[in-house]
């Protein structure tokens, strides 16, 4: 089975959801997840530079999380370069045996002129790239029993296992799920594109 698996992030909802995936695939199989974060060319713009590299950081530090949670080795990396062929490139380096890449679900002629990154890393290197497609406009979480299980998991993961949740609460783009136990009350946010739980310690 895969020992090594490679997971691009951008900050998007669709690599959020990826990551998902790939934790959760990793946590069964007993692999590793490898995360990048392809930069691109350095900005000489200042301001330009710092944001993007403050996004390639949250990026980055909400895999440890995720990974943390489930016992999963992580390591995290940022590169320069052109997205598909600097991924490709680090398969090579970490000996990834799977990538796993969130995608947008366009069709047409918005697809060709923009292409997919995850189609042309699929032409370059000889492992396999799953696609986690997320179309735009589209919820990964879409029903409050959805939601429910996922603050579940969330509980469960950092120690709130014997927490009561209420029904969720549904806002515009995300799910809250409040939940209380002995040591205090709870909300946790999920953010409907991408299924990423934050749990909110009320006290």
């Amino acid at each position: 089975m895969y020992t090594h698996i490679l997971v691009p992030v951008d900050g998007s909802p669709e690599a959020e959801n990826a990551v998902g995936h790939a934790v959760h695939l990793a946590a069964a199989v007993g692999a590793e997840v490898h995360a990048l974060y392809v930069a691109g060319a350095q900005s000489a713009d200042e301001p330009t530079a710092r944001a993007v590299a403050d996004r390639g950081r949250r990026a980055l530090e909400d895999v440890r999380e995720r990974a943390t949670e489930h016992d999963v080795t992580v390591d995290t990396t940022v590169a320069e370069g052109e997205p598909a062929q600097t991924i490709a490139d680090f398969v090579e380096t970490t000996g990834a045996d799977l990538v796993v890449m969130g995608t947008h679900g366009r069709d047409g002629v918005d697809r060709l002129l923009n292409g997919s990154v995850a189609e042309r890393v699929g032409r370059l290197v000889s492992i396999p790239v799953m696609s986690i497609r997320l179309g735009a406009g589209e919820q990964a979480v879409t029903s409050p029993l959805e939601a429910q299980r996922i603050a579940r998991e969330k509980l469960q993961v950092t120690g709130h296992e014997d927490a009561v949740i209420e029904s969720p609460s549904h806002q515009r783009t995300a799910w809250v799920v409040h939940a209380s136990d002995d040591s205090g009350e709870y909300n946790i946010h999920i953010n409907s594109a991408s299924g990423r739980a934050k749990l909110v310690h009320l006290g």
